[in-house]
């Protein structure tokens, strides 16, 4: 299901889930959680959606706060991943400016964003304020950033290094020729 925090009815699962996953973290000293929204449901519409994450966020934020952990909500591309809850950064906002918690935080992915609302400049100084972790692959096919495609990355670094970003980047792509050939 690629996650339960946006799934109707499937709130005790939700919990489940992250109290493992917190495990996890604990055991790794993981201090990031990927938590999940979930694929859509028949007949739940957005607005559901968002009072289902509201309801298990507000569970969850104690739990990560006293585990030492930001929860992370990452809008992913419907080309990526079709009918995904989180499909959107309008959601991701809402919910994070309406819960208001340091625990509680965007995972901003440059592949994701580029294709679901492209803009890149503004995109990235409108929702880094909001942004915990960052993470990259070229556009269209999720490759090494470096590699052609429709994203300049020497650009955005400069931008991100305008804006005093002092976060992790994280490299999520598929890499051409290997892992060790994609990193050098």
């Amino acid at each position: 299901n690629l996650g339960y925090a946006g799934r109707k009815g499937e709130e005790e699962k939700f919990l489940e889930s992250l109290k493992l996953s917190l495990e996890y973290c604990q055991a790794t000293g993981a201090r990031l959680l990927h938590i999940m929204s979930g694929f859509k449901q028949d007949n739940v519409s957005e607005a559901e959606v968002k009072e289902t994450m509201l309801k298990n966020l507000k569970l969850a934020i104690p739990l990560l706060e006293e585990k030492g952990v930001t929860g992370l909500l990452e809008p992913i591309n419907k080309n990526s991943i079709p009918n995904y809850n989180m499909d959107n950064y309008e959601l991701a906002l809402q919910i994070i400016k309406e819960l208001n918690h340091p625990n509680l935080r965007l995972q901003l992915d440059i592949f994701h964003l580029q294709q679901i609302q492209g803009n890149l400049t503004k995109s990235i100084e409108h929702l880094l304020p909001f942004a915990e972790h960052i993470q990259i692959a070229q556009v269209p096919v999720r490759g090494e950033p470096d590699t052609k495609g429709e994203i300049d990355y020497t650009y955005v670094f400069d931008l991100l290094k305008k804006l005093e970003y002092k976060g992790w980047i994280g490299l999520e792509y598929k890499p051409t020729h290997g892992t060790m050939d994609g990193l050098k």
